[in-house]
């Protein structure tokens, strides 16, 4: 019922599905360029591979038909290589099968030798009946703490005293290996049990993503709001625990038994809302976000995060001296200009300064006085040379501490590298969230921010740098789901997409257009998906009102399709409340019905974003999980390091440069099926800032 809920199509379809879509896990290659989406069509339409290859010619000329005519031969191969033979005359009796007594140093020498690597993970110790329960665990605030449940009637803790903690935790890890467990976040459960040895582990459930996906709205969810929500169970949080402030006990003073039944109590309330969560998710038609998605995400992110990233820590040394030496010479300008001395990251002394002694405009106040945010001093930038200044100024000072002061102190003594933390839960649209430090936010076209990414580097010996940027992927989408032809046109003949939009704009040719006029066309490209009118055209490019209203007449007249899109987008979500993705994923925002014209507007623009940046965002997690997989399975060296918006980082060996070549574009540009196609840019270089292209592939 799953197989016909999800694909529209029988079971025993799967296989003519898997030959046209391919799995990269089997080796099957598929067609390149058919996703999810269109080989499930395909096998809704013609029913078999065998059938469709027949009728090939039906199809309308195009990308699809001429993959299909080239890769015939590997489809049909594919689809039996994805069957299953079931015809063996084999006569077997399940029960008498199972070995509870076995020589387990003959078998393992036998899998070993047969290279059953998962399968040696599983292997239960001789003279016992294997069972494969899903266990579910909490960490206690002892390190080594663990509480394990396989049967909500039945308790077991396992707890290690001073001196013990090996033995403890090689039980604990012999516990888990192999059998599939649940747990609240996984990704941060895992890299506590990584801390203790013992490997990896195979995860089946996380309430943590579950209620994330199922209230995409409230973000980084505990256990104790889920367990009092849906199991009416009050749970005891860590800090009533241990308490707060001076009063606060440390871990090491909590006594076993009482250690032990905080850990058990979650633990229950995990194993107790695995069903639940699961429901709700089938009944929202998450499940497949959860399965493939994210769960599978967070294992990828907790080697990412262990991995880390190599810093030039000598460097960043000299950056701090010379932006020390910057930020003194604006501050004597500041002052010179000013013709006083005063504390520029002091806001009240500023806005004295700003709208008191040099009588500047005043824009928005505040309980304290004056604003001096960053939006009220670009409208002032005009006005005053300091303004300028202290613009300036602001930005080298933030870089300077967030990154150049702090990447150092960050280096990680045992790796020397530094480990970022991904936030998996952090963000409604899906995207992910980093911390300790933020890569999120550095600067990617500023000259300081590209300084910043030289830092980033290969940190082994023979290791190069590899970047793999998505071109434009929320423009694509905004095109794919709305099915503007000029916007489909435009990306299909390769044409860069702010040129075609000026010139369909302004009625020219495209080598006619002015750098002014792309620029113009880019602003509106992009502020379109992101809900932007006239106001905020024409702050952002500095022109009057008149001519961004002017401008917005004519695009929205190129790319009426678009505007429909997306006022139904709007339309649709302040009936229902909410918008959902491509995937499924759903974003509730209350304030879509609310009186207050600012918020209502706020809320307008988050729902007609959402689905472009979200369907973004679970593309490149796609990636992501399916890059992964491959570089596991193939046994190669080479890492993901690093995710920053739409670009992903790996390091890797320059034996291996070739594979990555290859095989990062490949996997990014079929992660996802667009009516644009998906173009990938690919970089190499001894650090993140100095590069050279690699590859552009579009498929």
């Amino acid at each position: 019922e799953q197989v016909r809920q999800r694909y529209g199509f029988e079971p025993p379809q799967l296989v003519d599905f898997k030959a046209l879509r391919g799995d990269t896990s089997d080796n099957i290659p598929g067609v390149p360029g058919v996703g999810d989406k269109t080989a499930a069509k395909l096998v809704q339409d013609f029913v078999s591979v065998e059938a469709l290859l027949e009728r090939v010619d039906e199809l309308p000329e195009g990308r699809l038909k001429s993959a299909l005519q080239a890769h015939a031969d590997k489809v049909r191969l594919g689809k039996r290589m994805v069957t299953i033979v079931r015809d063996v005359p084999i006569e077997l009796e399940l029960e008498r099968a199972r070995w509870t007594r076995y020589d387990y140093d003959k078998a393992r020498r036998v899998f070993d030798h047969l290279e059953f690597r998962q399968l040696l993970t599983r292997f239960p110790p001789p003279d016992q009946v294997p069972v494969q329960p899903s266990l579910t665990f909490e960490p206690a605030p002892q390190a080594a703490g663990l509480r394990i449940v396989e049967d909500p009637t039945e308790a077991a803790s396992l707890l290690d005293g001073p001196g013990e903690r090996p033995e403890a935790m090689d039980a604990v890890a012999a516990t888990l290996s192999g059998r599939p467990i649940s747990g609240h976040d996984a990704k941060e459960t895992e890299l506590a049990l990584r801390s203790l040895g013992g490997g990896q582990r195979d995860w089946a459930f996380s309430t943590f993503l579950a209620a994330y996906l199922l209230g995409a709205g409230s973000r980084d969810p505990r256990l104790e709001d889920l367990a009092r929500e849906f199991l009416s169970v009050e749970l005891v949080s860590t800090e009533q625990l241990l308490g707060t402030g001076r009063a606060a006990r440390k871990p090491s003073a909590i006594a076993e038994n009482e250690a032990a039944e905080f850990a058990a109590r979650r633990a229950e309330s995990i194993l107790n809302l695995r069903p639940r969560l699961e429901a709700e998710m089938r009944n929202l038609g998450v499940d497949y976000l959860f399965h493939e998605i994210e769960l599978p995400l967070a294992g990828v992110l907790a080697d990412m995060e262990s991995e880390g990233v190599a810093i030039d820590v000598p460097y960043l040394k000299q950056m701090q001296d010379e932006l020390g030496a910057q930020l003194a010479a604006i501050e004597k300008e500041v002052e010179d200009v000013a013709g006083q001395k005063f504390n520029l990251n002091a806001p009240q002394q500023l806005a004295k300064v700003l709208f008191e002694d040099l009588r500047l405009p005043v824009g928005k106040r505040t309980k304290t006085g004056y604003s001096t945010d960053a939006d009220t001093l670009e409208t002032l930038r005009e006005k005053h040379p300091i303004v300028g200044l202290i613009l300036e100024h602001r930005q080298l000072s933030k870089l300077k501490s967030t990154y150049v002061d702090a990447l150092p102190q960050l280096v990680d003594p045992m790796s020397g590298r530094v480990h970022t933390s991904f936030g998996q839960a952090s963000t409604a649209t899906g995207r992910l969230s980093s911390s300790n430090p933020n890569l999120m936010n550095i600067p990617i076209r500023a000259e300081l921010g590209q300084r910043i990414r030289r830092a980033f580097k290969a940190g082994r010996p023979d290791h190069v740098m590899v970047s793999a940027d998505y071109s434009q992927i929320e423009l694509r989408i905004a095109a794919h789901l709305s099915g503007d032809p000029k916007l489909l046109g435009a990306f299909a003949a390769g044409q860069d997409i702010h040129t075609a939009t000026a010139a369909a704009v302004f009625k020219i040719p495209l080598e006619e257009v002015t750098p002014d006029q792309r620029r113009l066309a880019k602003v509106a490209n992009f502020g379109s998906i992101y809900g932007q009118g006239e106001y905020g055209l024409s702050q952002q490019l500095g022109i009057t009102g008149d001519v961004a209203r002017e401008f917005l007449g004519q695009y929205w007249s190129t790319y009426a399709r678009l505007r429909e899109y997306l006022d139904d987008v709007r339309r649709k979500a302040r009936e229902e409340g909410l918008v959902v993705s491509a995937t499924g994923r759903r974003r509730s925002i209350p304030d879509l019905r609310s009186p207050n014209f600012q918020l209502r507007g706020a809320a307008e623009r988050m729902a007609i974003n959402f689905p472009m940046q979200s369907l973004a965002a679970d593309i490149i997690k796609i990636a992501m999980v399916r890059l992964h997989r491959e570089i596991d399975a193939d046994e190669i060296e080479g890492r993901m390091l690093l995710q920053v918006h739409d670009e992903l980082l790996f390091e890797v060996p320059r034996s291996e440069l070739d594979q990555f070549a290859e095989k990062v574009p490949r996997i990014m540009t079929g992660a996802y099926e667009l009516e644009t196609g998906i173009e990938v840019e690919t970089k190499v270089g001894p650090n993140w800032a100095d590069m050279k292209k690699l590859a552009v592939v579009r498929a």
